[in-house]
């Protein structure tokens, strides 16, 4: 029995840092330890779509990956898609013998039309021709994942998205993401204390991830102890620059892979306002550090991770609970619920249940 999984190249490079990437890399290697571990009569194997042009990167990987579907030549039993990227298409692959059954992962679907995407990314992406055609494939490949065999969603609320959109409920499982095993390490003594109180943003800045809440938090706080952090670069890097009026809000730029868990450290509590989340790895990331977490309450952030979060309805709303953790502190009893929770997402687990489902739907 053969498995391939299937993504583009980079995304099973551990050193890549984002979600996708997280998952791909420590999906393929537990699958790989449980195959040695328990000797498992399979062998697991993964294919990158190399891009075929260098600069639009939807086009480029929307070719590349019909090419690997028409011109492909590798014979597995499962072929598992684990980005929605590609736009597959399973009944293709079956046509041409090259798979007995298809899997996508089903990682978000916030972008189809259907689910009133202008609040959560069109505006940001779409502003000439060359960026509807981009909007357009997107949406193309978000359907494509429809059309595979069977779906493993990340959340109960991608599954319901997918059931919405008319896929069939019984080819649904949930497998949630998990955290690797360097978030669940001791966090070290601060030693001596803090002279300030640092708030932390990990991630893209764009307009889906609702920064400019917190950035709008930030500048309603006047007391000079409390600091914002912003880690990471995106499209909406100078207007968030532009409104904020507060010197302590500072953009520390890119995160570098192997100083994430120090950053997270370095926090005092970590805001994450998204609009949209498929699932949200850094609010558990956080957690599992111990820190407190503010999302914006009317967010769509599944409710898997959002289950100890503090949840904000305004900047205003934020600020308060902002102050109030500086003066009185997180609940030690809060913090270590918290911290448990997020830790027991583990990739081990991800692993575990997506074998199943292999063993489901081809009698492995």
């Amino acid at each position: 029995m053969k498995i391939t999984l299937v993504g583009f190249q980079g995304e099973f490079d551990r050193a890549a840092g984002s979600g996708i990437r997280r998952y791909a890399y420590e999906l393929y290697n537990n699958l790989s330890n449980l195959n040695l571990k328990n000797n498992y009569k399979f062998d697991i194997d993964h294919y990158e779509i190399p891009p075929i042009f260098n600069k639009n990167r939807a086009l480029t990987y929307f070719i590349g990956a019909y090419k690997y579907m028409l011109l492909g030549k590798n014979k597995t039993d499962i072929l598992h898609f684990i980005s929605h990227n590609p736009a597959i298409n399973g009944k293709l692959f079956r046509l041409k013998k090259q798979t007995k059954i298809t899997i996508a992962t089903a990682i978000e679907f916030g972008y189809m039309n259907y689910f009133d995407s202008s609040k959560i990314g069109r505006e940001e992406m779409v502003h000439n021709i060359k960026d509807k055609l981009f909007w357009q494939l997107l949406q193309l490949n978000l359907k494509g994942t429809l059309g595979a065999d069977y779906l493993i969603a990340i959340s109960e609320q991608t599954k319901r998205e997918a059931i919405l959109l008319g896929y069939n409920k019984k080819n649904i499982s949930v497998v949630n993401l998990g955290i690797d095993k360097r978030f669940s390490s001791i966090r070290l003594s601060e030693g001596s204390e803090k002279k300030s109180f640092i708030m932390g943003y990990l991630g893209t800045l764009r307009k889906r991830k609702n920064v400019e809440f917190a950035v709008k938090a930030l500048n309603l706080i006047t007391d000079p102890k409390v600091k914002f952090e912003i880690w990471g670069k995106g499209p909406d890097y100078a207007y968030l620059k532009q409104i904020s009026k507060n010197k302590n809000i500072m953009f520390e730029g890119f995160a570098p892979e192997e100083k994430i868990v120090d950053i997270y450290d370095s926090f005092d509590a970590f805001a994450f306002p998204s609009l949209y989340e498929g699932f949200g790895l850094p609010i558990l990331e956080a957690q599992a550090r111990g820190l407190p977490v503010i999302i914006y309450k009317y967010g769509k952030i599944p409710k898997e991770v959002r289950r100890y979060c503090f949840e904000a309805e305004s900047p205003e709303h934020m600020a308060q609970i902002i102050e109030q953790l500086k003066e009185n502190g997180y609940s030690e009893k809060e913090r270590k619920k918290a911290m448990e929770y997020a830790r027991s997402f583990t990739w081990e687990k991800t692993a575990k249940k997506t074998l199943e489902i292999y063993k489901k739907v081809c009698d492995l």
